[in-house]
This record gives C-alpha cells, structure tokens and sequence, in this order.
C-alpha cells in the first residue's frame, strides 16, 4: 500500500483567513488601520472541524482515510492511481484542490501512512514507493517532526539524539528499557514492522458549519464572502457524499436578538456551489437586516440522492452558459415559490380541462400514446373563419362530460391551411355542415 500524507501546519489560522475576502486581507496588511469585518479564529474544537472538512474533500480521491492527530491525515492512494495518473500528476491535483479550499500545506507518499505524514511534517517533498528505501528517506527527519510520543523528543536530545538516523541505529531493546514500549510500537509502525491499524474517518448525515465575527455587520454585502466560503465547504462535503441538497438554512445572529433564519428551497437536489452561492445571494440581498450580524451558521439535513442531469455529447452550450434547472431557481428566488408553475396532464379526454397546474416540484414524462394536442390551445373555442387546403387527420371524437353538466360530443381534425399553418378544428358530434370551431394551433 502507499499512503499520501497531508500535513497543515496553519489549520487554525487558514480556517480564520479563508473566510475573508482579498480586499480584507490586503487591508488587514496596510499600515492605515481600518474597521474591517472578519472572522474570529475557530472555537475549541474548530481545528477538529476544519481538519474533518479536508477529509471529507479527500474522499474523492480514496475511500481510505484517517485523520492522524490534529493537523494531518493521510489516504491510501495505491488503488487510485490508475484512475488519477501517476504520482507527480496526483500529488499535483491533491495541492491544487488545497490551495483552492484556503489551506497551506506540506505533502509526502510512502508506503506506511505514519511516514507519509512524518516526510510531509517535515518539509520533504518526496515519494518512496519502496519499503527498502524508507529508511534512508527518514534519516535526515529531526526528531521534532517525527510524531514521537510526549516527552520521548526531550528526552532523547538529552542523550546527544537528534535525528531519526541516530535513534533508528540505536538497540530496540535498549529503548523499550529506557522509555517504555510506546516509543518502539512506533518506531515499527513508522518503519513497516509491525500493522498500524486505522478508524477510517466517517462524516455525519449532516453538515452544519458556522463562523463569528469579531466585528459586526450592518450590510448584507459583507456576508458575501464567508457565505461563499461555507458553501464551497457544503459543495465539497456533498462531493465526497456522492449527493445533493435539496434544503438547507443560513441563520444569521444578532447576539441578543432573535436569529434571523434564511430557508433556500431546490426543486431538485443539487451540489454546484455556483449554483448554491446565487440562490443564498439572491435571498440576502431581499433581506432586511434587522440588526448587525455577529455570526452565522449554514445547515444542511435535506440530502436525497443527486442524479446528473445526462448530457448530450454534441450538445452545443447555452449563450449565457446556465441551464434550464439554474435559470429556473433563480426565477424562484427572484419571485417568489408560487409564480412559477407547471402543467399536469389529469385524467379528463376534455382539451380545456385535460391540463391543470401545479407547483414545479415533478417532471412527469407524457404517458404513452397519449393523443397529439396543439401547442397552442384556444380557450374557449372561437370559430373557424378561414379556408381549409386539406384534411390531415381525424375524426377523433371526444364524448365526455356527463357527470359535472358540462357534456361535450365533438369530432376533432387537424387541418391545412392555404399557408402551410396545421389548425386543430371540431364540430358537433355526427354533423356534416361546415360550422367549424377552432380549438388550436400545432406549431
């Protein structure tokens, strides 16, 4: 096996910084003090969740991976590599990913995950794909980088030993007298001499992440940024699901106020964060602040399963590059759940009341030979005024009505005019005047 080990010697401070915008960064670096918004470092436990976020983003890459101690992790990326190309190309996509989520780090490949992380922590940008070869690639490794157990390091200087050469050189036994036999179980696990079983890392069904601020916020404009932040987090944890998200809530606080709670509603499941940071904008900039903004929180808890919609290999793209699904999201946000609605075939051989609308929640695909209808349906009917050039189809007739006193017995065809235009047109059931009523157009 080899394992990749990431290391992020700034986790708590890039977990503060990545929710703050160029702008405020470069005025927190300016001479010139201004009041600027950012977020307050993570609270206890924060690094944890910054750390459980970066595993979850490395799901996509192995379904392997154990987070060692509290700013590192490691993944099994033997099986992976025939899918993501060779180690230079893999290591290069994993560093990629890190500098777009915000995080500073160090990465090594060796075939114990122990050593993978102990090469990265220690700034060496190596791959060992060999167990004969880890030895001498941990050698120059200092001994405050190595992972020891508390007090070994200390210890150890005292006695001249600074570097994993001299401690490997020295007896195991010697040092199991001397310090225990935790210092040797990891001697062995760093070098491949014994098993290092590991709990693979298992997110929650659910994702909750939220940020303070040290300053607070009178503008919704403000929010942006860590807004965008947090659903980037959300889009990143649904990847490494495999899912979507058809719910979730953005609660912005008021310290000693009531939460302000923003809903966003999909019709469909979705994970685009694109897609996501529009619907959140659309909503704040709609929103009355009702009092500054200390801090803010997203949680997601509605996560069906997301399908991709199929594409179609020569499909040319749209003008503006959105699809049918993001333009109409953004209509809903925009104007509200109940403008926008869809047409339903309902069981009634009626053409007027064969349709109702209903709510865009479902796409139900037309039954099966289910009679051709105009695009363009005339309600009510008006009468024929023009010149029919041929008949293309028909008699259809439709008796139906009998039980709500609206009784209708007609007989339907699809006419010709003289310029080219196709007419839907019926008259009463059994007659052969030519008192025919237009119904609709086909397009």
């Amino acid at each position: 096996m080899l394992w990749a080990g990431i290391v992020l010697p700034h986790l708590a401070l890039d977990g503060a910084l990545r929710h703050r915008s160029p702008t405020e960064l470069h005025s927190a670096a300016s001479p010139q003090p201004r009041a600027q918004p950012c977020p307050s470092p993570e609270p206890a436990g924060g690094s944890t969740g910054l750390l459980e976020l970066v595993a979850a983003w490395a799901y996509r890459y192995s379904s392997l991976v154990s987070l060692e101690g509290a700013d590192a992790l490691v993944l099994e990326v033997e099986a992976s590599l025939g899918l993501f190309g060779p180690w230079p190309r893999f290591r290069k996509s994993l560093a990629q990913d890190l500098t777009a989520l915000g995080f500073r780090h160090r990465i090594a490949l060796a075939p114990t995950p122990l050593a993978a992380c102990v090469l990265a922590g220690a700034g060496r940008n190596v791959a060992v794909t060999r167990s004969t070869a880890l030895a001498s690639a941990l050698g120059p490794v200092p001994l405050v980088a190595a992972r020891l157990p508390a007090g070994a390091c200390e210890n150890l200087a005292k006695m001249g030993v600074h570097t994993l050469r001299q401690l490997l050189a020295l007896p195991r036994s010697g040092l199991r007298r001397r310090f225990g036999p935790a210092l040797s179980q990891h001697l062995e696990r760093l070098c491949g001499e014994c098993p290092d079983p590991r709990q693979c890392y298992q997110p929650p069904d659910f994702f909750l992440a939220r940020l303070e601020f040290n300053h607070e916020l009178v503008h919704h404009t403000a929010l942006l940024f860590p807004v965008r932040r947090m659903i980037e987090d959300l889009a990143t944890w649904l990847g490494r699901r495999d899912g979507g998200v058809q719910r979730f809530e953005l609660q912005l606080e008021h310290g000693n106020r009531s939460t302000t709670t923003l809903v966003i509603g999909l019709l469909a499941p979705a994970r685009d964060p694109v897609q996501l940071f529009d619907l959140c904008r659309v909503k704040l900039e709609q929103t009355a602040l009702p009092a500054p903004v200390q801090g803010v929180s997203l949680q997601a808890r509605d996560l069906p399963r997301f399908d991709p919609a199929p594409g179609d290999l020569f499909a040319r793209a749209s003008g503006d590059g959105s699809s049918w699904e993001v333009l109409r999201e953004r209509l809903r946000a925009r104007l509200g759940e109940e403008v926008l609605f869809q047409l339903q075939p309902q069981a009634d051989a009626r053409p007027e009341r064969s349709l109702r609308t209903v709510p865009m929640l479902v796409r139900e695909p037309v039954p099966n030979g289910t009679p051709r209808r105009p695009t363009w349906l005339l309600n009510p009917p008006v009468p024929w005024r023009g010149t029919v050039k041929g008949i293309l189809a028909g008699p259809e007739r439709i008796e139906s009505g009998w039980w709500d006193e609206a009784d209708v017995r007609r007989d339907y065809y699809v006419i010709e005019t003289p310029q080219g235009q196709r007419a839907w047109v019926f008259r009463q059931a059994g007659s052969t005047a030519n008192d025919w009523m237009l119904h609709g157009w086909f397009a």
